[in-house]
């Protein structure tokens, strides 16, 4: 399991790595003719590969799940993994790999395309939720886990279990997804084609063919933007005045708030790359589970895991009904489904901050409970 090759990407220092030569058939057509998976484990695997739970990170998530021995930060999601936690070293093989199109040592924008010893950067073609989740099935593959205990993901990572539950039944046996959509609408499309327009608007964006950090202001905009929907109305008018904290500028900072913002703008730059971002972010808008489907029912026919869908009803990126949506879905054509919904002034984050509920909801029901 151990490191084939040195990735082009950045890796976050306790993973593994696995190249894999061969090419990647992508789903709206192109292909890549070579694959590195960057991927953290915690725990150790059975012998007969039967104890593995995959968790699928958000947008501009990586594999650093939680700590570990071999890299003792915090991790994106640090509160779930433990003696007693949803994710449990002691009993399970706890699995967290890094996203294709994305910057933490998974094949993205920055790798090195083989066929021109140069980085994708601009080149680098669109993907699909569905072609994520392929690159999840190829290392699952290569570490000889047939069938996962159960697979977890929140936001992005909803929408990736989602995915993995119609594309692949029978590889997991319990899923959860949290905050996650079967199929992306025009509202939130609208919210990060203006994201997007900020990066592409910069002038250093250059057509995606930067160098360095390329169009920061832009991909500080964007990340302002978003995090206006990964949080709450309710979140922001109880933690922050409205009062002014110092003289009116429109220049300068002259809310609370903003500085809040300019905070959250300020952390994604220099650790994930602009073009990752526009990847990422159309990856989401054309994620559609139903896709190549004669219709939902065929979709659904051989679905036989059993799934656990979390809503947020604050939540403003992705609106609760279309997180109920799934369960509603899956409970008519005859599936096993759970619907919790549950409410946090975090929004669409909660799966992130409320994680003694999420270890609880969640650890519960991998163990059947």
């Amino acid at each position: 399991m151990g490191a084939l090759s040195l990735p082009s990407v950045p890796m976050k220092p306790g993973a593994d790595l696995f190249h894999d030569p061969r090419p990647f058939d992508l789903e709206l057509g192109g292909q890549l003719p070579e694959l590195d998976i960057a991927y953290e484990t915690w725990g150790t695997l059975s012998p007969a590969g039967d104890n593995a739970i995959l968790v699928c990170p958000a947008f501009s998530g990586h594999s650093h799940l939680a700590s570990s021995e071999r890299d003792p930060s915090p991790g994106w999601w640090n509160g779930m993994v433990g003696p007693g936690r949803a994710f449990d070293p002691e009993e399970s093989f706890i699995l967290c790999p890094a996203l294709l199109g994305g910057s933490y040592g998974t094949t993205g924008p920055t790798s090195i395309d083989p066929r021109t010893g140069k980085a994708y950067r601009g080149h680098f073609p669109v993907i699909t939720v569905r072609d994520i989740v392929n690159v999840h099935i190829r290392l699952l593959n290569h570490l000889g886990i047939d069938r996962l205990v159960g697979a977890v993901g929140g936001s992005l990572g909803g929408m990736e279990i989602a995915e993995l539950l119609v594309s692949h039944p029978g590889r997991a046996a319990r899923c959860v997804t949290i905050s996650g959509t079967a199929a992306t609408r025009p509202y939130t499309v609208s919210i990060r084609h203006i994201a997007r327009r900020a990066i592409m608007l910069d002038p250093e964006y250059k057509g995606g063919f930067y160098e360095g950090d390329g169009p920061v202001n832009g991909l500080r905009l964007a990340r302002e933007v978003g995090t206006l929907f990964y949080r709450s109305r309710e979140e922001f008018n109880e933690r922050f005045p409205w009062e002014p904290i110092h003289e009116p500028s429109l220049a300068g900072t002259t809310f609370d708030v903003q500085s809040y913002l300019g905070y959250q703008g300020r952390k994604i730059v220099g650790v994930f790359d602009a073009n990752s971002y526009l990847t990422m972010s159309m990856a989401m808008d054309l994620h559609d589970v139903w896709r190549g489907f004669e219709n939902r029912e065929a979709a659904l026919a051989n679905v036989d895991a059993e799934t656990l869908v979390i809503g947020v009803e604050e939540d403003r990126l992705i609106p609760v009904d279309e997180q109920r949506e799934i369960h509603d879905v899956l409970v008519e054509a005859g599936k096993e489904s759970t619907w919790e919904s549950i409410s946090s002034r975090i929004g669409h984050d909660a799966f992130l901050v409320e994680t003694d509920l999420m270890s609880e909801m969640v650890g519960g029901f991998l163990k059947g409970q």
